[in-house]
């Protein structure tokens, strides 16, 4: 008999909980679903020649600490 009741005082607190993990994961689904609708028209670019150059590589200064060559 307990059970029953206990099980009536919580059915209410787990049914809340999961309409709301269930509506939480639709509207994740939904966002992503147009995330991903909209990234081929996504423009793009400019993009770098070459992103990993040494861009100062002329400019350095080589002191008596800097100087490993």
């Amino acid at each position: 008999m307990n059970s029953v009741v206990l099980l009536g005082c919580f059915l209410p607190l787990i049914i809340l909980f999961i309409v709301i993990k269930l509506a939480v994961w639709v509207e994740a689904v939904n966002k992503e679903k147009t995330y991903v609708g909209k990234e081929p028209l996504r423009k793009r670019g400019p993009f770098v020649e070459n992103p990993y150059a040494d861009v100062d590589d002329e400019d350095e200064e080589y002191g008596d600490r800097t100087d490993y060559r």
